[in-house]
């Protein structure tokens, strides 16, 4: 089976990460994939091609959260060629199933149709408003013949997707558990770079640098914890996208002006490719993200897999995968005292970090594994490969 996960975005996140993980797993279950990128400035298809990941870059416009009608008719001019060139590149490749990554740019999920092959519309995340959602998800249903989204609370806030029964496939974000692992070796070298001394405790976010990871709140919560307690350290590891980058100088600019910062006991390090060498080091994680942010972050799960309890706000489908008081905390979005107060039970707490992170790592390896995401992602490739042969059957009895 061929294939062709066409995403938007050229700077590496959920999806593109998606895309590498599931590639060898799905290739020994007989699918090869192509991914799709735009043909402009990032750093998601030099690391997809690093990985061995069959890339394919073309013009692709996306729609944009801004409030500029010229962009938005650039976007819709661009669409019929966009499209066209989709649907060469399905009859090259022999494409049997198209992956479409995200509610808003319905390219991929126009040429499929016309080539008569099958859909997969992914889901991924909360970021568009309700409004958008509601003038969409009819075009999606239309089009699609099976719908994955990240957890049944993404389901839930897309109208219509809850109600589509078999065809509706929920999925977790895959992480390779035998790369994100408890390591003391790492952890003692992710310490040394990050400067934690003995008995110093590291609170970390991973994360690109834009709004909806809120990590303003982040800083606000070093900054006001830091005063006492002068043990613990926070990291950011994430980098700036060039389409956010005023937000990305403002976290900067906060850094650097705040007592932790200052201190040298909040910082913001680009991780490059070695997050799964640093994150042991955390004694834990905190996700900040804003109301219409996550689906499931990534981050979280690789988090999990290696061992470390998470603090995250409940946006998303994160209470499907963080159990409060078990795995970690989960906290009200845009509450800061909730926040510290979180964290600062957690850091005073060795024991819960313990057993929580314990309990965080079997459950990764038990539901978000590669194998595991691998194999739902076959299931719903394998049921839009037969909703398309259906089409293509009924199109020749009307004839």
């Amino acid at each position: 089976m061929n294939v062709l996960y066409v995403i938007h975005y050229p700077f590496f996140g959920g999806p593109q990460n998606q895309a590498l993980r599931l590639a060898q797993p799905l290739a020994a279950r007989g699918v090869a994939t192509v991914v799709v990128l735009p043909d402009e400035p990032g750093n998601a298809a030099e690391r997809l091609r690093a990985a061995a990941v069959d890339v394919v870059s073309l013009p692709l416009h996306r729609l944009r959260a801004v409030p500029a009608p010229l962009l938005q008719m650039r976007f819709l001019a661009s669409l019929p060629g966009e499209v066209a060139a989709l649907r060469r590149l399905i009859r090259e490749r022999s494409i049997d199933v198209v992956q479409v990554g995200g509610l808003v740019n319905p390219h991929a999920a126009i040429a499929a149709r016309l080539e008569g092959v099958g859909i997969v519309w992914q889901l991924l995340d909360t970021r568009a408003p309700m409004m958008l959602r509601r003038l969409l998800m009819p075009w999606v249903i239309a089009l699609a013949d099976v719908v994955m989204t990240t957890g049944a609370g993404v389901a839930r806030v897309h109208p219509g997707a809850a109600a589509l029964g078999a065809h509706l496939v929920p999925f977790y974000p895959p992480v390779d558990t035998s790369v994100f692992k408890p390591d003391p070796d790492h952890r003692a070298s992710a310490r040394a770079e990050f400067g934690v001394e003995s008995g110093g405790l590291l609170v970390g976010t991973v994360a690109n640098l834009n709004p909806q990871k809120g990590l303003e709140h982040f800083v606000a919560v070093a900054e006001m914890l830091h005063a006492s307690r002068p043990d613990v350290q926070f990291v950011i590891l994430g980098s700036a996208m060039e389409t956010q980058g005023v937000y990305a100088a403002s976290i900067r600019r906060s850094v650097e002006v705040s007592a932790a910062g200052r201190a040298g006991a909040l910082r913001i390090i680009d991780p490059g490719e070695g997050v799964s060498e640093l994150v042991p080091g955390f004694d834990l994680f905190l996700l900040t993200s804003v109301p219409r942010s996550e689906g499931v972050s990534t981050t979280v799960l690789e988090a999990m897999a290696s061992g470390v309890p998470v603090v995250a706000t409940d946006v998303g489908a994160l209470s499907e995968v963080i159990m409060d008081g078990v795995t970690g905390r989960l906290v009200a979005p845009l509450d800061d005292s909730a926040m510290i107060e979180a964290v600062t039970a957690l850091v005073s707490d060795a024991e819960a970090r313990a057993r929580m992170g314990s309990e965080a790592r079997r459950l990764a390896v038990k539901f978000y594994d590669v194998e595991v995401c691998a194999d739902t992602h076959m299931r719903a490739y394998n049921l839009a490969a037969a909703g398309a042969g259906r089409r293509r059957r009924q199109g020749r009895t009307r004839r």
